[in-house]
C-alpha cells in the first residue's frame, strides 16, 4: 500500500532496494535485515504513540494541536530541503562502490550535503522570521502565539534535521541497516516520550517543549555522522585491500574520478525529480492537520493528530512487510516480471493478514482507545471509523507504489503521489468547512483511494499484476470474521475494557484458527521461512 500514507512506500525504500541488492549478504544476511527492520518499525511506532500519549495527556487538545502543526511544518521544510538527497546518496553511494568509485564517495557527499545545508539554514532563517504571521495564519487567538513560539525554537534545528536525515538515508548506501535503526528508529525515538515529558513537567513552556523534541536531531547526528564515516573508510579500505592484491593488468583499478561538475549534474539530475515524490507524499500526510488548523483551530487539530494515531499500528505491520518483500520483488522484476505476480499477491495478503485486523481493533473500540490521551478527544472516533476505511481499502491494494517503483516507473509514481495531492488538498478545502474533522478524515481517506488506486490500475494493465489471489481473499475473509467477533463483543460488553479484552480474546482465537486450519496457512511458515536469495 501507498503507505499509512503515501509515504511509507515511496521512492527511498525504491532506491535503497535497488542499490543495496548488489552489496546484500545472500541468504541469512537479507533475512537478519528484514528483521532489523521489523524489530526498528515496531520500537518506532510504539515510541511515536508514546509521545502523542505524552503530549496529549499533558498539553491537553489546544495545546498538543499547536505543537502538531508546529512539528508539521517543520516536516515539511526539512523535507522540502533535503532535496531528494537521502535517495540520491542510497543509489550514488552503492552504484559507486559496486563500481570500484569509493574514493569519489567522500566528494559526493560534498557535491549532495553542503546545497543541503545552505538550503536548509535559509529555510531555517526564513522560518524564524516569519514565525509570528505564519503562526497567525495556520491558527488563531492564542493558540498562534504558542504555535509562533514553537516555530521559531524548531527553526534554529532545520539544518541540523535536514542533513541528519539525508544521512540516515544514505547509510543504506553502504548496504547496512543498523545505523537507522539504532540511531533513528530506537535511539532518537526512545528519547523523544521521556525528553518531552521532562520538558512538559518542567513547566519550561513551549520554548522548552519544542527544544525537546528539537535537540534529539543534533545529538543523534553525531553516532549517525560517525557511523557512517566508519562505513566509508572500511569501504575505502577495502578498494585498497582489493586493488593491492590484484595483478597489475587485472580490471579492478579503480577508474577515473568523475570531475566535479560532471558528478554534480549527474547527482541533482537524479536527486531533484525524486525530491518532489517525497515531499509530496509527505504533505499529504500532514496538510490536512495545518488546513484544519487554520479553519478550525488547534483544538480540531489536537483530537484529530491524535485519533490517527492508533491506525498507525496497522500501518507497522504494513512497513515491515513492504521492507521485508521490496528486495524479493525487486529480484523477480529484474529477472523475469513474469513471476512478480504470485509473490505480489503472497506479500498483499500477509499485509492483509496483520494490518486488517489491527485497523478493526481500532475501529470497533476507538471510544475506549481514545480516553489513553486524556479527556476532550472522544470526537476522534468517528475519524478513526472514517480514515480507517481508507488504511482497508490501501492495504487491500498491497505494496503496489513499491511494485510500481520497481517496474521502473518512477515518474508514473510521483505523478500518481502529485495528483493524490492535489485531490487531498481540494478535498480538504471542500469538506473541512461543512464537517470539520470528519471533513479531512474523509479528505484524506478518498486521497488514499486515488493514491492506491492509480498505482493498481496502471500495474494490472501494463503487466496483469493485482493482489486478488486466492490467498489473499481467503485473508480478507478471515479478516472480516475477526471483525465481526470484534463487532459482536462490543455489542455485548460495549466499547469497554471488558468489551475490548472480550474482542482481542474473540478476534485473535478466529484468527489463528483460520491460519491454522487454512490449506496453505495463509502463507505465514512460507514467508516466515523464505530464503533470500
Amino acid at each position: 500500500m501507498t503507505g499509512a500514507t503515501v509515504t511509507d512506500a515511496g521512492p527511498p525504500e525504491a532506491e535503497a532496494t535497488d542499490a543495496v541488492l548488489p552489496r546484500a549478504p545472500e541468504g541469512s544476511g537479507m533475512a537478519r535485515a528484514s528483521l532489523i527492520n521489523l524489530v526498528g518499525s515496531l520500537v518506532y511506532g510504539v515510541t511515536g504513540f508514546l509521545l502523542i500519549v505524552v503530549i496529549t495527556r499533558r498539553l491537553g487538545t489546544r495545546g498538543a494541536g499547536a505543537l502538531l502543526e508546529a512539528i508539521a511544518v517543520f516536516s515539511i521544510v526539512s523535507r522540502s530541503t533535503m532535496a531528494g538527497t537521502d535517495v540520491g546518496l542510497v543509489r550514488f553511494t552503492s552504484r559507486f562502490l559496486t563500481r570500484d568509485r569509493a574514493a569519489e564517495v567522500r566528494r559526493l557527499y560534498a557535491v549532495a550535503l553542503v546545497p543541503v545545508l545552505v538550503l536548509s539554514s535559509l529555510a531555517g532563517m526564513a522560518l524564524f522570521v516569519g514565525a509570528d504571521p505564519l503562526g497567525r495564519l495556520l491558527t488563531s487567538g492564542h493558540s498562534s502565539d504558542t504555535l509562533s513560539t514553537y516555530l521559531r525554537v524548531l527553526a534554529p534545528f532545520l539544518p541540523v534535521a535536514a542533513v541528519y536525515q539525508a544521512v540516515d538515508g544514505a547509510t543504506r548506501g553502504f548496504g547496512s541497516m543498523l545505523p537507522s535503526v539504532v540511531v533513528e528508529r530506537i535511539g532518537r525515538s526512545a528519547a523523544l516520550p521521556p525528553l518531552v515529558l521532562l520538558a512538559i513537567s518542567a513547566g519550561g513552556g513551549a520554548a522548552l517543549i519544542g527544544a525537546a523534541w528539537a535537540a534529539p536531531f543534533a545529538v543523534a547526528l553525531v553516532p549517525m555522522a560517525l557511523w557512517t564515516a566508519r562505513l566509508l573508510r572500511r569501504a575505502e579500505q577495502s578498494l585498497r585491500d582489493r586493488v593491492a592484491r590484484a595483478p597489475a593488468d587485472a580490471a579492478v583499478a579503480p577508474p577515473e574520478p568523475l570531475a566535479p561538475p560532471e558528478l554534480a549534474r549527474r547527482f541533482w539530475s537524479f536527486a531533484l525529480p525524486r525530491s518532489f515524490a517525497g515531499v509530496f507524499a509527505l504533505t499529504i500526510t500532514w496538510v490536512d492537520s495545518l488546513l484544519l488548523g487554520a479553519m478550525e483551530g488547534t483544538g480540531a487539530v489536537g483530537v484529530y493528530s491524535s485519533a490517527i494515531r492508533w491506525l498507525i499500528v496497522g500501518n507497522v505491520a504494513g512497513n515491515a512487510v513492504t521492507m521485508a518483500f521490496a528486495p524479493q520483488i525487486a529480484r523477480v522484476m529484474a529477472a523475469d516480471p513474469d513471476d512478480a505476480k504470485p509473490l505480489f499477491q503472497e506479500a498483499s495478503a500477509l499485509l492483509v493478514l496483520l494490518a486488517w485486523p489491527a485497523y478493526a481493533v481500532a475501529m470497533v473500540f476507538a471510544p475506549i482507545l481514545l480516553t489513553t490521551f486524556g479527556d476532550g478527544f472522544s470526537g476522534g472516533a468517528a475519524v478513526i471509523a472514517i480514515t480507517g476505511v481508507g488504511f482497508l481499502l490501501a492495504s487491500a491494494a498491497g505494496p503496489i507504489d513499491m511494485l510500481l517503483l520497481m517496474a521502473g516507473r518512477s515518474r508514473l509514481s510521483l505523478i500518481n503521489t502529485g495528483v493524490a495531492l492535489v485531490v487531498n488538498i481540494g478535498a480538504n478545502l471542500l469538506l473541512i468547512p461543512p464537517y470539520g474533522i470528519k471533513g479531512a478524515a474523509l479528505a484524506w481517506t478518498i486521497s488514499l483511494m486515488v493514491a492506491n488506486g492509480l498505482p493498481l490500475a496502471q500495474m494490472w494493465k501494463m503487466l496483469g499484476v493485482h493482489p486478488f489471489g486466492a490467498r489473499t481473499v481467503r485473508t480478507m475473509a478471515l479478516a472480516a470474521g475477526v471483525a465481526a467477533a470484534l463487532v459482536a463483543a462490543r455489542a455485548l460488553l460495549g466499547p469497554t475494557i471488558g468489551g475490548l479484552a472480550l474482542g482481542l480474546a474473540l478476534g485473535g482465537a478466529v484468527l489463528l484458527a483460520g491460519i491454522w486450519s487454512s490449506p496453505d496457512h495463509l502463507g505465514v511458515d512460507q514467508v516466515l521461512r523464505r530464503p533470500a536469495r
